[in-house]
């Protein structure tokens, strides 16, 4: 019987289930975003919560506003400031710039709230850990509008670890969701054309 509830607190204690259970009543220490995401349609967010040892969790998500959603998600836990900064620096390619809370927020539940317009579901580690790390979507959050889509239709832009058959997919929910002339993509070496 003893053993049996040393499992059940160790279980309760992991990543995930803290996440899941308590991140929210962390403070938020801050969100970052990639400062071209309006031009390129591709957020890549950072969020940020500070544990009372003063280390961070934070959770990574790379918002596809033209078409996908959530694309990808992962979360570091419980770690010192100095390895959380050490993080950030690594992304050294990308230009982060800090925003509110409530900014990332509507990037994230605009993206995902457009993508399932279309079918698509978010990235299976949202759904399972990293929401969670994020308010609930009431009223309380400051809603902002996010715009999706590119000239008012989904626009798929094929990506570098996206094989043909994920990308027939993608193509055939589209024509099956928004129909045909009503979503545009661009594939590898279409020049960055928008075909429909």
């Amino acid at each position: 019987m003893a053993t049996k509830n040393v499992g059940k607190a160790l279980q309760m204690l992991s990543p995930e289930n803290y996440i899941r259970k308590k991140s929210r009543t962390l403070p938020v220490y801050e969100c970052l975003i990639n400062s071209n995401w309006q031009d390129d349609g591709f957020a890549n967010l950072i969020i940020a919560r500070s544990h009372t040892n003063s280390n961070i969790t934070v959770c990574f998500y790379l918002i596809d506003l033209y078409c996908l959603g959530v694309k990808n998600t992962h979360f570091t836990f419980n770690i010192p400031l100095e390895v959380y900064r050490d993080k950030i620096a690594k992304q050294g390619h990308m230009d982060f710039k800090p925003i509110s809370y409530a900014l990332a927020h509507n990037i994230i539940y605009a993206g995902l709230e457009f993508a399932e317009e279309y079918g698509f579901k978010p990235h299976k580690d949202f759904t399972s850990v990293t929401q969670y790390m994020l308010d609930e979507d009431t009223e309380e959050v400051e809603l902002i509008e996010i715009e999706c889509g590119k000239d008012g239709k989904p626009l798929f832009i094929c990506g570098p670890y996206d094989n043909q058959l994920k990308v027939e997919s993608i193509l055939a929910q589209l024509e099956m969701t928004a129909g045909a002339g009503n979503y545009h993509y661009i594939l590898p070496g279409t020049d960055d054309e928008y075909c429909q």
